[in-house]
């Protein structure tokens, strides 16, 4: 309880130091900007130090604008609209007969940023390279494209392995590049892509400094007529604390922070023009890795009574209510499913099923006694084999409420005789680790879309094992495999809902990861420079200005600079 308390008493009394240096920073950058400009100030990422990396295949390491804002989707599915295609690169896709291959119409005219046409040969290029290069497979396309064609500068013909009713979707986050650009790039994967060439809105990277870089107005931009924003601002900052530090400044309009005592740490400060709107979103875990080097740590995590135990040693109430000052909503249920899936609940999948969702030392206690894992000398316990077990939970750098969640995470464990500790790597190597799975254990979240079913699949199944942060996990289970296929070669809804009743079940019943939340949806915003924001009384779209947030672009579409 002790380090929760200091965690979170430097986050209200840290010295102002830090707000006036980055206020400094974003003074600077002001007079760089002419009169004219509009220009939006954005927290979308923390780090406590950068580089200028725009190249949308390097997850761990580009720039959080990257996607979206220089490399435009082909559509976006709103969430918030049943899954309604949002067209973006392209007007429209239809589906073959026998849905074995599905064709994108590209809308007509649209120009890469440095003037050069972007067609049907781009998105093509795009996914051979992809196909080719698995390390730059950043939407699973290998698993799921025999082959793609381009009949028309306008058209783009993709052949699917099998059956796929949810490739559209799945595609939602691909970054389609520059051929004429890219063809001469010798590493794709190392390529750091610093004057990017891009079709987004936001393309031209005007200056990047250690404190602040600007992404300005693409020349070429296809709905320059839908964009108001001259040039987006976006100041380096390390963590909740100094976001914090940094709000009575007034200088930032768009943030992604945990802010505790919202009302009073940033809407009392300008109530007229800051607001928030924060509903419960995506499931907050702690995922074990069944990829692990550590063999003790490995005979653990695969063993079904010891995640059990692992779930039974969180404080989730503590989480919610201390760590995330009330905003999370706890997740009592097996499978993890979010609440605003609740139309797609499976009672079956609950009841019995959830008995080790709630916060039980003594209970966890006796789950490893009866599977015999004995403890030492030390009070640690070793498997039944008779290996140590021992790991760090790693959450980023700054993000204190995640922080102070795995604290006490570690507290529960520790008291179940399990040797866990803390570690806090900066934000681009966190996500380096759960790519290259050098880690045990995670505190992460997956990012949900119009139906549970992309969430589960991306995260649980083997085709995206280790492939994406989400995926972390590395997990596999060939009975849950055979139920994502079925779910992937359907096209009712009915058999879709039936189909994920099932998937429930299974991951009720095998427990892969230790769902304890559902974490707000981080957005704040100030209308003091712009309006058009997204608001608990318009809720078209998911605000949250985030990577893992394609919505984002739209929302920039719809913000107009203050008259």
């Amino acid at each position: 309880m002790g380090m929760r308390k200091r965690t979170l008493r430097n986050l209200f009394y840290r010295t102002s130091w830090t707000a006036a240096a980055l206020g400094a920073s974003l003074a600077f950058g002001s007079g760089i900007a002419t009169a004219a400009e509009s220009v939006l100030t954005m927290h979308i990422e923390e780090q406590t130090s950068w580089v200028s990396n725009f190249n949308p295949f390097d997850l761990a390491g580009r720039r959080q604008s990257t996607v979206d804002f220089i490399y435009e989707p082909l559509v976006i599915f709103n969430a918030n609209d049943g899954g309604k295609p949002v067209w973006r690169l392209a007007t429209s896709y239809k589906f073959s007969d026998d849905l074995m291959s599905i064709t994108y119409d590209l809308r007509p005219g649209v120009k890469w940023s440095d003037g050069q046409p972007l067609t049907s040969a781009d998105v093509k290029y795009t996914i051979d390279l992809m196909l080719k290069n698995p390390a730059v497979d950043t939407v699973g396309v290998g698993q799921t494209i025999a082959s793609v064609e381009a009949p028309s500068p306008t058209q783009v013909k993709i052949n699917l392995k099998a059956v796929n009713s949810q490739f559209p979707e799945s595609l939602a986050d691909l970054a389609v590049v520059p051929e004429h650009v890219w063809k001469d790039v010798a590493d794709p994967v190392a390529f750091k892509n610093e004057k990017p060439v891009g079709s987004g809105p936001m393309t031209e990277v005007r200056r990047f400094t250690p404190q602040v870089y600007e992404q300005c107005r693409n020349p070429n931009y296809w709905d320059a007529a839908a964009l108001h924003v001259d040039c987006l601002r976006l100041p380096q900052i390390s963590g909740n604390d100094q976001m914090l530090a940094l709000l009575p400044e007034g200088t930032v309009d768009w943030i992604g922070s945990f802010l505790p005592q919202i009302d009073k740490t940033f809407v009392a400060l300008d109530p007229q023009h800051n607001g928030y709107w924060q509903p419960p979103a995506e499931t907050v875990a702690f995922e074990m890795n069944f990829k692990s080097t550590n063999a003790g740590n490995l005979e653990a995590f695969k063993d079904l009574n010891f995640r059990h135990a692992f779930s039974l040693a969180m404080d989730r109430k503590s989480m919610v209510d201390i760590a995330g000052f009330g905003y999370p909503v706890v997740n009592l249920h097996a499978s993890g499913l979010p609440p605003r899936f609740e139309s797609w609940r499976d009672k079956a999948a609950e009841g019995e099923k959830d008995a080790f969702m709630g916060f039980d030392t003594d209970k966890a206690n006796k789950v490893l006694d009866d599977a015999g894992y004995k403890k030492g000398a030390d009070g640690f316990r070793t498997t039944p084999s008779g290996k140590p077990i021992t790991f760090p939970i790693i959450v980023p750098n700054g993000w204190t409420d995640w922080i102070d969640a795995v604290q006490i995470a570690v507290e529960g464990l520790r008291a179940a005789g399990i040797n866990a500790s803390i570690a806090t790597p900066e934000y681009e190597q966190w996500r380096k680790q759960l790519l290259d799975g050098s880690f045990d254990v995670v505190m992460n979240s997956r990012a949900d879309s119009a139906t549970p079913f992309q969430g589960y699949y991306q995260s649980l199944s083997t085709a995206y094992a280790g492939k994406l942060t989400v995926a972390a996990p590395r997990y596999s289970n060939p009975k849950l495999d055979a139920l994502f296929d079925q779910y992937l070669k359907s096209s009712s809804d009915d058999d879709h809902k039936k189909i994920f009743n099932d998937i429930q079940v299974v991951i009720a019943d095998d427990f892969p990861v230790v769902p304890v939340f559902n974490g707000p949806t981080w957005y704040q915003y100030s209308s003091k420079r712009f309006t058009g924001w997204v608001t608990d009384k318009d809720p078209v779209m998911n605000p949250e200005n985030h990577d893992n947030n394609r919505m984002r672009l739209m929302h920039l579409l719809r913000l107009k600079p203050v008259q």
